[in-house]
């Protein structure tokens, strides 16, 4: 598929959730093996562009489909139940289609939003806060663009990636979006973590990139001490994506562990019964985990509700309004970190010893959960729901928070 096929835009949500499930099912057909080969996922990219998903949240009147976060999280935890990898490949593309409107520039917002819904646009981003920042050195017509992020999910396989950069003449950090394709972009390749194999979350440089001027944002206030609330819900935004994507692995774990036992695993020996499905034991081990992670979805999905809510108040939001947004999602964050990894881990004990056979699969769904759940240390989120709770104290605004 030619990135000039890939301009299709699904009609609205119930297209999209039809969409995300055929994608899922065209993932579900070789992903135990693409996770094992690891490497670039460019025929599952194809997949994605192909889908009409990626336009989903650009505006109706831009090209889009313009459904809302509910339906997104939806379709990310549709794909990332069966294809971890593909789920935050296809979640960061809507966090990056979407966080460029927390700029000022309405007219470059606009601009992009039209262009990308045409061309079928695949976002990434460059913006790993734990690195040096990016240099903006200006010329005519525009900015080039130097410096190097370690971790840039997605950018290998995008069009247009989302960072920003400091001028190298007044210090001013803008925020900017990157021609992908552009003369001196060089992917490291260089992913080799224990999971998420196949997101594409290796190094990006640049070297002297031209950005124009038209694809400057203006001023970045995200990061900016006492900016804006509005300015920094990218932060919470990711924090959100983070939760969904795992509450999307502890899913697709369950499923795969419960289909496992019901037609492969044997009953125990002294367990009196014929068949797994029949041990209470197990039943009630699959209750548990069942019972667990609907309430972390619950949890979850309440904690976005409000983020979403928090967006729509635009430049209007309050500090105070943020605040609760943020404890709430830090919540869900340390709900579903635990509960993505024991769902992953204990569907082992319910499955049998033959289940850990490379070919069965089910180990990648704890490799993922154990290597997204990193992204950032969850107890940092505790301190943050104990802050609240004992003192009153709001999460500090911080590339993390």
């Amino acid at each position: 598929m030619t990135r000039e096929d890939a301009t299709s835009t699904v009609p609205d949500p119930a297209a999209a959730l039809a969409a995300a499930r055929s994608v899922a099912g065209t993932l579900a057909t070789d992903v135990v093996a693409r996770d094992a080969a690891g490497g670039t996922p460019e025929p599952e990219t194809a997949l994605l562009r192909g889908s009409g998903l990626l336009p989903l949240l650009l505006p109706a009147e831009r090209g889009g489909t313009g459904a809302g976060w509910d339906t997104a999280y939806a379709v990310v935890r549709t794909v990332a139940a069966v294809d971890p990898s593909i789920g935050q490949l296809l979640g960061y593309h809507y966090l990056h289609s979407w966080r460029i409107r927390l700029n000022r520039d309405a007219d470059a917002v606009a601009r992009l939003d039209e262009q990308g819904a045409s061309a079928g646009w695949f976002w990434g981003g460059a913006g790993n806060p734990r690195d040096a920042g990016l240099e903006l050195r200006p010329v005519e017509g525009g900015h080039l663009l130097s410096g190097t992020k370690h971790f840039a999910t997605g950018a290998e396989v995008a069009d247009r990636i989302n960072a920003s950069g400091t001028r190298t003449d007044t210090g001013e950090k803008l925020s900017i979006a990157v021609d992908a394709h552009a003369e001196g972009v060089r992917h490291g390749r260089d992913w080799d973590a224990l999971g998420q194999r196949r997101s594409a979350s290796g190094s990006v440089t640049f070297t002297d990139v031209f950005v124009a001027g038209d694809d400057v944002l203006g001023p970045n206030e995200q990061g900016t001490p006492g900016a804006p609330a509005y300015a920094t819900l990218h932060v919470l935004a990711f924090q959100a994506m983070l939760s969904q994507l795992h509450v999307g692995i502890a899913e697709g774990a369950l499923a795969a562990g419960a289909e496992y036992t019901r037609t492969r695993s044997r009953a125990w020996a002294t367990a009196g019964v014929e068949e797994a499905v029949q041990d209470p034991l197990v039943r009630a081990r699959y209750g548990e985990l069942s019972a667990r992670l609907q309430a972390a979805a619950a949890l979850t999905d309440r904690a976005c509700a409000a983020l979403t809510e928090a967006a729509g108040r635009g430049w209007e939001l309050t500090a105070q309004e943020r605040a609760e947004v943020a404890v709430g999602l830090a919540a869900a964050k340390v709900v579903t970190t635990g509960t993505a990894l024991e769902v992953a881990s204990t569907v082992f004990e319910l499955t049998g010893a033959r289940a850990t056979k490379a070919g069965t699969g089910l180990d990648r769904y704890w490799r993922d959960a154990r290597t997204l759940t990193l992204h950032d240390p969850v107890a940092h989120k505790a301190v943050e729901v104990g802050d609240w709770l004992l003192t009153g104290t709001a999460p500090v605004p911080s590339a993390y928070s």
